[in-house]
């Protein structure tokens, strides 16, 4: 019987192992981001050759050589809605709960400067929040003998700080560097109750809570071709954050068990392109393309005492690399009010083995986006809107995802 109970508890803990480390899906396709800036977010994020902000510290900093001094604070606010066909997997068994629809709400920011400075130069700072996502599932109706329910709730988030030098290098071009220090947070907490080896259903827990952080570089240009259309270009390196913490696991018949764990969260490198056409002087049209570059992305885990419920896990990801497109409108509707809209499309990055409410619901994603902003001497107010919808088939299941959230961001220029 013993043997019997080391074997299922092995199985138990494989799932448990599976669900510990994988946040559940956001508005964002895959891991994918909007960006910083409801100004740049309400054109599709379409910037890269055209945001002469504080924001150009993420989407590209050698625009920061026709920003002003200026300081702007962002905050966002939304829901997301997630629907799996097979419901929440358990070590590969597919299916085995009822619930196939989630929802999650978020509220996050962004911050930061530019401070010009002689000979053509600037200085830009910022911190935002590229990945903030979780998940709580919770659902006593299995369709399964062997388990009576899960109740599982996790998080994964990064924070970046970012300092960027950008400089002119002649008349029409423009260069810059950034460093980004990345901050990576991860926690789970798993009940997953089944029944062995009688009617009176057993639990296991799981708790994880770890932390690190990374180094990740920036490169960026832009060219103006003519007083009408820039062109511009930006790199990030990616970032290796070293995630170490405490995992404890216990069962009634298998005992508790705890130690410390290792998990590598591989920021992927990003890369893009964009134009900026100015069509008159109060309309302006862009368009970028943007890659991500998730192959080699991971869920290894290690710990540092292996047992029977906490054991080394290998990499069971095989992810490939999405691309996006985005298109946007700025339109100066007076001398003080703008209005912006924009189109953004994205491709899906996991694999459809690793799709699940555990993972994250990964869809080739639509999105559309608006905003108003008033200018009001020194200080600028914008409110933007962005929606986003698709659905997915894979490995015969049917996946959608679709959310919301609204953006609100202050700048004073001094």
């Amino acid at each position: 019987m013993k043997a019997d109970l080391r074997i299922f508890g092995t199985v138990l803990a494989l799932g448990a192992g599976a669900l510990a480390l994988k946040p559940a899906g956001a508005l964002a396709s895959g891991y994918e981001f909007d960006g910083v800036g409801a100004r740049a977010v309400a054109r599709g994020g379409a910037v890269i050759a055209d945001d002469p902000d504080w924001t150009a510290i993420y989407w590209n900093p050698a625009n920061l050589t026709d920003a002003a001094r200026q300081a702007g604070l962002e905050l966002k606010a939304g829901k997301s809605y997630t629907h799996d066909g097979d419901s929440f997997d358990v070590n590969g068994t597919g299916g085995i709960f009822s619930k196939k629809n989630g929802d999650s709400s978020f509220f996050f920011g962004s911050a930061g400067a530019v401070a010009p400075l002689k000979d053509g130069s600037a200085l830009g700072f910022g911190v935002y929040l590229p990945l903030l996502q979780g998940a709580d599932f919770s659902d006593g109706r299995s369709l399964s003998p062997a388990f009576s329910g899960v109740d599982y709730k996790g998080s994964l988030g990064i924070a970046v700080a970012n300092v960027s030098y950008a400089r002119k290098l002649s008349d029409r071009l423009s260069g810059a560097v950034g460093l980004d220090l990345v901050y990576g947070a991860l926690s789970s907490d798993l009940d997953l109750g089944y029944y062995l080896p009688g009617p009176t259903p057993d639990t296991l827990k799981r708790k994880l809570e770890g932390d690190g952080f990374g180094v990740e570089g920036v490169l960026g240009a832009k060219y103006k071709v003519s007083d009408r259309l820039s062109l511009g270009a930006v790199f990030r390196s990616g970032a290796r954050v070293g995630i170490k913490g405490d995992a404890k696991a216990s069962d009634v018949y298998l005992g508790s068990e705890s130690t410390d764990f290792k998990f590598l969260l591989k920021q992927p490198p990003t890369s893009g392109v964009g134009a900026a056409w100015r069509y008159s002087r109060g309309l302006t049209f862009t368009c970028d393309f943007t890659q991500t570059w998730w192959r080699g992305f991971s869920d290894k885990t290690t710990y540092a005492q292996q047992g029977t419920l906490l054991y080394d896990t290998p990499n069971t990801f095989d992810w490939k690399n999405s691309w996006k497109l985005r298109a946007g409108a700025l339109w100066n509707y007076s001398r003080d009010t703008d209005l912006m809209f924009g189109y953004a499309y994205d491709t899906p990055a996991i694999d459809a083995r690793s799709l699940d409410f555990s993972t994250a619901v990964d869809v080739p994603m639509h999105r559309v986006s608006a905003a108003v902003s008033h200018r009001w001497g020194d200080v600028e107010g914008t409110l933007a809107g962005l929606g986003g919808y698709n659905t997915r088939t894979a490995g015969g299941v049917d996946y959608s995802l679709g959310g919301w959230y609204f953006l609100g961001e202050l700048k004073y220029t001094f």
